[in-house]
């Protein structure tokens, strides 16, 4: 199995996403008051930077990016995976850096919410170097991503 990063395509990436949206990710979105459809279509549509990994058969195992927020120079970044996405977890990590990196360029830094019970974003997130403060939305952890 060959893997890619190639940048995403709404009409064609959305909808596979949403059909198989990994349930941490669901249960992020909806504790956050979100229609899972909704956060995935949105995410896509406001990105200035947004990729999707396919493997050789084009199915998809995460889409990722990041949307400017209004009046800042600050990135709001996201990853949203579907049920295939441990299956790559070799290919994902020889990856992230490099991909927040580039996601990085053009904002001072990268910012979103993680669900306090999503371990395994935590890990990750933690292993890129992200730092984490409590935030207004309860069970939740704010986070901040800078270039090191």
């Amino acid at each position: 199995m060959e893997l890619r990063i190639d940048e995403a395509q709404l009409d064609m990436d959305a909808p596979d996403l949403y059909e198989d949206l990994r349930e941490e990710d669901m249960l992020e979105i909806l504790g956050l008051m979100n229609h899972p459809r909704d956060a995935v279509y949105m995410s896509y549509a406001c990105s200035t930077k947004c990729y999707s990994v396919k493997d050789d058969r084009n199915y998809l195992y995460c889409s990722f990016g990041v949307a400017p927020i209004e009046g800042t120079n600050i990135g709001s970044a996201w990853l949203l995976g579907t049920r295939r996405l441990p299956k790559i977890k070799k290919f994902f990590l020889q990856h992230s850096k490099e991909k927040v990196s580039d996601l990085l360029d053009g904002f001072d830094y990268l910012t979103n919410f993680v669900m306090r019970t999503n371990t395994l974003s935590i890990r990750w997130l933690e292993w890129l170097g992200a730092e984490f403060n409590d935030c207004q939305y309860d069970n939740y952890l704010s986070f901040i991503l800078e270039r090191k």
